[in-house]
């Protein structure tokens, strides 16, 4: 193999040593410079490359479907989060709108259909019971979903 290497690298560096004395002066001569002074590149460094590993394409093809189902996953978790905030924030706002004291609103989505959307439900800790009927048909009409009112007194 050595062998086979050094024949070729000598039998390209005479013909290299021709084209040279050979080619014209100008920019042709020039670029048939270049093309040689690769070909040389590519033969010194070839047992180099015999010896690194060859790459497995479908090694590769997996690694990005489990790197692009784990992405999926996050953008998700991530859609599912921002709905989350975004109807409780919602409750929130329309209670303190009513003038309804809570102590907290909290939101949990139930199941998901193949389009993304969940069934959510909302539950509402109120300081006392006061406005417990209240909240629970104000929150119903104006999120769409079902609410649950609690009360820690």
């Amino acid at each position: 193999m050595i062998r086979t290497w050094a024949s070729g690298l000598c039998a390209l560096a005479v013909a290299a040593a021709m084209v040279r004395i050979l080619a014209p002066s100008g920019s042709m001569g020039k670029m048939l410079k270049l093309i040689l002074g690769t070909m040389m590149l590519c033969v010194a460094i070839g047992p180099f490359l015999q010896g690194v590993p060859k790459m497995n394409l479908s090694s590769l093809q997996d690694s990005a479907a489990s790197n692009t189902s784990s992405f999926s996953a996050l953008v998700q978790q991530q859609k599912t989060d921002a709905a989350k905030k975004q109807i409780q924030e919602m409750a929130e706002v329309r209670l303190q709108q009513s003038g309804i004291a809570f102590r907290k609103v909290e939101v949990q989505l139930l199941s998901g259909t193949a389009e993304g959307s969940h069934t959510a439900k909302v539950t509402v800790t109120l300081p006392d019971s006061s406005n417990q009927a209240r909240a629970e048909s104000l929150l119903r009409e104006s999120l769409g979903m079902e609410v649950e009112v609690k009360t820690v007194e």
